[in-house]
């Protein structure tokens, strides 16, 4: 928690530099009204500001935010280097987590690799006081040091900055069960996420018996759905729907709750602005596309199969159809015809090339945007520029989503009803999924909308060898991708870093 001392400072800042007028500022910025703290001299204000700050754990947001941005000139960064205590964990547990994290898949690999787990942890405002070089095990301690004293996070109220980490490596497959249970008892011990029920629910799976340390600022919950409201609830009469009715064997088949939340249908809508059709030449249809950085260009290799087609392809952006069928034009870009990287469709079939131009980037997420969910990322009209690549292993039952150009067409989301067949097999993996030509290149992508695997055929390229796996797929009309795992290896260097 953060010390006295960061108080009294932060109190005596707000004195010397501040103004009234700029102390009503900084509070609107920080999301509140400075005259809720019901002090009318300057003195007073500073005062019970910084105390509020520091007692609502919003040090991350102020000085990593709002600080910045309305006085760029103060160092906010010594501030927290100076004056907040690291020490949230005790020894043993800080101990316990830096082992795991340094042996995540991600961190055994380069700083792209590194760059990209903060990153889908919401963490990337942080990676410009951290060197991602060095040592999995002195990395994995500079990282929990650094995010152990900064409270709540900018954007994601519900989440401590330690806790964000935490809970996101908790979700991963390749976590172990006994790396999770210690996981589980961190959020839990700690309080790190501000909603009681998803830390019930931690307790209940991981048969968790630890007393907290640390409670949640009350401010900070969400409304809680209580025993009366289900009860309430339950009056209301349910739809009937007869046994023998075509409706009810639908439902009966169906293995997944169709109440899907908002945040999955938004980020449906975020992650296909960086998907687009590939034409050869333009106004051909040729393939799918999707962009692991902001002019990087991710396909099938036998769709874009050597360097000499680059001088005729492009790229169509936002070719949509709506309610009605009406199709748009889209948006074209053309690629650069001296950089390509690609591996042969017997094997990776993946191939890497630049857009000209960056085709998202009037939507740029600035640093204020970090953090937040896919809704609120479209309120603001915001993307990060490409889609988040995440090497983890896929796992057999996992749901999978993939937005795609079918047959050539407007662009189509497949999402729910979708699942892997079995867990990877070193460079394939096999899923229930309807796709069609004209699909190949598209990206596979997890229920966080982070691309797992590069969609490459429908059926099995190469054919398999007869195994019990096969005479499984043979009951399904399946589809083939290529783990990013597999892939990453080969492209990380150039993939994003800041």
């Amino acid at each position: 928690m953060p010390s006295k001392s960061l108080t009294v400072e932060l109190r005596n800042l707000f004195i010397d530099r501040f103004s009234d007028d700029e102390l009503a500022d900084l509070a609107f910025a920080l999301g509140m009204n400075i005259k809720d703290l019901g002090e009318d001299t300057t003195k007073g204000k500073a005062r019970e500001l910084a105390a509020y700050v520091v007692r609502h754990e919003w040090v991350a947001k102020l000085i990593a935010e709002v600080g910045p941005k309305e006085r760029p000139e103060i160092e906010w960064q010594a501030l927290l280097t100076e004056h907040v205590s690291r020490e949230l964990l005790s020894d043993d547990d800080r101990s316990r987590l830096v082992d795991i994290l340094a042996n995540n898949y991600d961190m055994q690999m380069g700083p792209s690799a590194r760059y990209g787990l903060m990153d889908r942890a919401g963490l990337r405002e942080r990676l410009k006081f951290i060197d991602l070089a060095g040592a999995p095990l002195s990395l994995a301690y500079s990282i929990v040091s650094d995010l152990e004293p900064l409270g709540i996070l900018p954007g994601q109220p519900s989440f401590h900055a330690l806790g964000a980490l935490i809970n996101y490596i908790l979700q991963l497959p390749d976590t172990t069960t006994d790396d999770a249970r210690i996981l589980a008892e961190l959020l839990v011990k700690y309080q790190l996420i501000s909603d009681p029920a998803y830390l019930d629910g931690l307790t209940t799976t991981y048969s968790i018996d630890v007393t907290p340390v640390r409670h949640i600022d009350p401010s900070l919950l969400p409304p809680p759905v209580t025993a009366k409201d289900l009860a309430r609830l339950s009056t209301e009469a349910p739809a009937v729907i007869k046994d023998e009715s075509p409706v009810s064997k639908v439902l009966i088949r169906s293995s997944e709750d169709n109440l899907l939340d908002i945040d999955l249908l938004a980020g449906a809508i975020y992650s296909a602005q960086a998907v687009g059709r590939i034409e050869l030449p333009r106004g051909r249809a040729h393939g799918t596309g999707f962009l692991v950085g902001p002019d990087l260009l991710l396909t099938a290799y036998h769709v874009l199969k050597s360097k000499d087609m680059l001088e005729s392809a492009v790229i169509r952006f936002d070719y949509q159809a709506n309610a009605d069928g009406v199709v748009t034009q889209g948006r074209v870009f053309e690629l650069m015809p001296d950089f390509y990287v690609g591996s042969p469709d017997t094997e990776l079939d993946f191939a890497l090339v630049r857009v000209k131009g960056e085709p998202l980037a009037e939507r740029r997420m600035r640093s204020e945007d970090e953090g937040q969910n896919y809704l609120e990322l479209l309120r603001r009209g915001r993307h990060r520029g490409y889609l988040l690549v995440s090497p983890s292993k896929i796992v057999e039952f996992e749901r999978i989503n993939i937005i795609q150009h079918p047959n050539g067409g407007p662009q189509k989301a497949m999402m729910t009803e979708n699942y892997v067949l079995n867990d990877m097999k070193g460079n394939r993996v096999h899923y229930l999924a309807i796709t069609q030509p004209g699909s190949a290149g598209s990206p596979v992508l997890n229920r966080r909308w982070e691309v797992v695997a590069l969609h490459h055929s429908g059926g099995a390229h190469p054919p398999l060898k007869d195994s019990a796996d096969t005479q499984k797929l043979e009951m399904y009309r399946f589809g083939e991708g290529i783990p990013m795992r597999a892939i990453l290896p080969k492209i990380e260097k150039w993939l994003p870093r800041s």
